[in-house]
C-alpha cells in the first residue's frame, strides 16, 4: 500500500473511532475551503486541535482516548503512518494553548505521543513552579 492509501486508511480508523471529533474536523477544513477527503494531512492536523480543545475543557477521558489510540496507530503503522502521527498530530498538538494548559494535560498524554511531542518542543514546564 503506499503513503498516500496508507493516510487515507489512518483517516477513516480516527472517523469511525472518533465521529463527532471528525464532523468538527470536516466542518473546520470546509470552512477554509478543503475538501476533507483531499486533505489527509491536514485532517489529522486539525484532529490535533480537537485534543487541544479537549485539554482547553480539561476533559481527561477524550484527551487519553485521542493520544492512546494515536499512540497505538504509531506503533502499529508503517513508516508512512508512523510519521504522519509524529508530524501531523504530535507535533501540532496544544500549540495554541497557555502553558498552564500544556502541563495540566501532560500526564493525561499517551506516553507515545509525549515521546514524540517531546522530541520537538520539550516537555512543557511551568516557569513558575
Amino acid at each position: 500500500m503506499d503513503a498516500d492509501a496508507e493516510a487515507r486508511d489512518l483517516v477513516d480508523r480516527t472517523r469511525t473511532r472518533f465521529p463527532e471529533e471528525a464532523l468538527a474536523t470536516d466542518q473546520w477544513l470546509r470552512e477554509r475551503g478543503w475538501a476533507p477527503e483531499e486533505m489527509t494531512f491536514m485532517w489529522i492536523e486539525a484532529f490535533a486541535d480537537r485534543t487541544s480543545e479537549a485539554v482547553k475543557r480539561r476533559d481527561q477521558a477524550a484527551i487519553a482516548a485521542h493520544t492512546e489510540f494515536m499512540a497505538k496507530e504509531h506503533r502499529q503503522g508503517s513508516e508512512s503512518v508512523r510519521s504522519l502521527v509524529d508530524v501531523a498530530y504530535a507535533e501540532n498538538l496544544m500549540w495554541d494553548l497557555d502553558i498552564s494548559d500544556r502541563v495540566w494535560a501532560w500526564p493525561h498524554i499517551a506516553r507515545t505521543v509525549r515521546a514524540l511531542y517531546e522530541a520537538m518542543w520539550g516537555v512543557p514546564e511551568d516557569a513558575n513552579a
